[in-house]
């Protein structure tokens, strides 16, 4: 139990913190022309039955690194080429990521439950 806590724990919070490290302090109190990045942290059934907390990320707003990092805490094999292969076939609503997600990705080979691992992180707004 404590090695799935720590497996899946210690990335979430990773990715959280980097997200959160993003912002800028800087005093100015003018809007930044910037798009922001979603998260939302979710409830999901992790390898083996047990609940993990996944972060999901808005696939048009977040950057490869935050989408990577995102894929690596739930789990994800080989994060970076999936992560690399969702940023270029963006932007995505939430009513096509399913359908352009199987197709895209198809052509790669992704077995289904990476799809589907790679479907549940992703939300896009």
């Amino acid at each position: 139990m404590t090695k799935r806590i720590v497996q899946f724990g210690i990335p979430v919070l990773l990715a959280a913190g980097l997200l959160a490290g993003c912002g800028s302090n800087d005093g100015d109190t003018a809007q930044s022309a910037s798009p922001t990045t979603s998260v939302v942290v979710s409830s999901t059934m992790a390898p083996g039955g047990s609940a993990a907390e996944v972060a999901q990320v808005d696939p048009n707003t977040a950057s490869q690194s935050q989408i990577q990092a995102a894929f690596e805490a739930a789990g994800v094999s080989n994060a970076g080429k999936w992560a690399k292969e969702v940023t270029e076939y963006g932007p995505y609503s939430p009513d096509t990521i399913s359908d352009t997600l199987t197709k895209e990705l198809g052509k790669y080979g992704i077995d289904e439950q990476t799809l589907n691992t790679i479907l549940s992180v992703l939300a896009p707004q």
